[in-house]
């Protein structure tokens, strides 16, 4: 279970944006996953099987508040340079407003989109994990993305 710590806490993390809301959601993942272990199915891989445990506990927990997703966590690795204070600015002044609008999407349009394109699982993945079919994911993440771009634009950021 050590080798899917990271992938259950990351998985977490990215849905809730909370390391304490995100390392419980991961714990109690790895119980329910102990405790199902005699109904996990041979023919799927495990790292599907637990994605759709860690979603259902993030799901869960976002019922219960609103969450706060720290997108900064989610953007690609910068090269070693040191940025200049300028762009540090435009950097962070960028991922709050994408922090926000994807605060603001739904939920069921998060966690496609984070599951796609920020742990860039395919589409087949997903709807193992989320128990839907890849049509249904295909409309919802493009959905997603629409609602994204929009709320960017209203902010003022120009995409390229």
């Amino acid at each position: 279970m050590d080798r899917y710590r990271g992938l259950a806490y990351n998985s977490a993390y990215r849905m809730l944006g909370d390391p304490d809301a995100a390392e419980d959601a991961a714990q109690e993942s790895f119980i329910a996953a102990y405790q199902g272990l005699k109904d996990f199915k041979f023919g799927s891989r495990f790292s599907t099987w637990l994605y759709t445990i860690v979603m259902n506990k993030c799901r869960d927990c976002l019922r219960a508040k609103r969450p706060n997703v720290s997108f900064d966590d989610l953007t690609e690795v910068r090269p070693d340079r040191k940025p200049s204070p300028e762009e540090r600015a435009a950097s962070h002044q960028a991922g709050d407003i994408i922090q926000e609008a994807l605060n603001a999407l739904p939920p069921d349009y998060r966690e496609v989109i984070i599951l796609k394109h920020v742990q860039d699982l395919d589409y087949t993945e997903i709807a193992d994990i989320l128990g839907t079919s890849v049509g249904s994911l295909k409309v919802r993440a493009h959905r997603g993305r629409e609602m994204l771009k929009k709320a960017i634009e209203k902010a003022g950021v120009n995409h390229g």
